[in-house]
């Protein structure tokens, strides 16, 4: 059985990377935005574009089957540990340098999923990692819906510790999911999305993208780019490269 602790999350380990999980529930939830969630936050922040929200739509309801997540992005001494055990190299350190308790950064597609395989884990879909950022009522940040600047990291210059901001928590235990790093997901094909029951958690990508990016980063000065909904497109892994890779950009991974 999970261990429980003191709030009713479901946690347990990951004997492989040593990876604390939490447990995100089967069942229903909200996919995306519509005209109406856009409309209400541009009223709240009129400074921002509605085109910001253009790839979010449409808003609807997905279901998945439960599955674990990382409660954290995947950190320095996490991956550097991958690379021991696996002959791998560890990316281009970043200017400030390797720190053990931050997110590894700079790893490409073909990395993170290396990592995956040794972790015996996945790379989560964009449904995946957006019910786990957001829960079930379609809030827009983890914490709620309202933008509350220091409960993340953002407009910064560097990643911080994982987990350093105690109130970037989603309704499932899960820490970090907006601000620190960009978070690498798998999308959909171009044109599931319109293929697809109107219940199936997938989401459609613009014509020549590839994987999706997720939550933001340390660099985000917008809130518009923290939220739980906002979608950046990746267009080199698709190319068939994967070699894409910043110093804003991390992963985390789950376990069906």
């Amino acid at each position: 059985m999970p261990e429980m602790i003191s709030n009713s999350i479901a946690t347990k380990v990951n004997t492989v990377d040593g990876a604390e999980m939490v447990w995100v529930a089967g069942g229903d939830f909200i996919l995306g935005s519509n005209e109406d969630d856009v409309n209400t936050i541009l009223q709240q922040h009129p400074d921002w574009q509605a085109d910001w929200f253009a790839q979010e739509k449409e808003r609807r309801t997905a279901s998945l089957p439960g599955y674990w997540i990382y409660r954290d992005p995947v950190t320095v001494a996490q991956y550097r540990a991958c690379c021991l055990a696996t002959e791998w190299t560890m990316p281009v350190a970043p200017e400030w340098g390797w720190q053990d308790d931050h997110p590894i950064v700079n790893v490409s597609w073909v990395e993170v999923t290396h990592y995956a395989t040794w972790a015996q884990a996945m790379i989560p879909t964009e449904a995946h990692w957006e019910k786990a950022a957001r829960g079930t009522d379609g809030r827009c940040w983890p914490w709620g819906d309202i933008w509350t600047p220091e409960q993340c990291s953002h407009a910064s210059k560097t990643t911080q510790p994982v987990g350093i901001h105690p109130d970037n928590i989603s309704p499932y235990g899960v820490r970090d999911m907006v601000g620190n790093v960009w978070e690498w997901c798998i999308a959909a094909p171009q044109g599931e999305y319109e293929r697809a029951p109107i219940r199936m958690p997938i989401r459609r990508t613009p014509p020549g993208s590839g994987h999706v990016l997720r939550g933001g980063s340390f660099q985000s000065t917008y809130a518009a780019y923290l939220r739980c909904t906002n979608r950046c497109f990746d267009c080199d892994s698709q190319r068939g490269r994967g070699s894409y890779r910043r110093p804003t950009v991390g992963f985390r991974c789950i376990v069906e």
